[in-house]
């Protein structure tokens, strides 16, 4: 059983997996894969209505979402 582990297992597949490892790693830590915090979501622009407990509306949000300017 050992036998066979030894003879898959070759030094130049070894360092294969590994490199490939490393290139996965470093790509996820450029993209900022490994950030603990959600993205945020994009601006949803609408109208919410705020309502008392008689169903009137008592309160109207509006939402609009402008182009961001660096």
């Amino acid at each position: 059983m050992i036998d066979k582990l030894k003879g898959r297992f070759t030094p130049r597949r070894i360092a294969l997996i590994v490199a490939l490892a490393v290139i996965v790693a470093w790509a996820g830590w450029r993209t900022g894969a490994f950030e603990g915090q959600p993205q945020k979501k994009p601006c949803e622009a609408g109208r919410k209505e705020i309502k008392d407990n008689m169903g009137k509306v008592i309160q109207v949000i509006r939402t609009t979402c402008g182009t961001a300017k660096d």
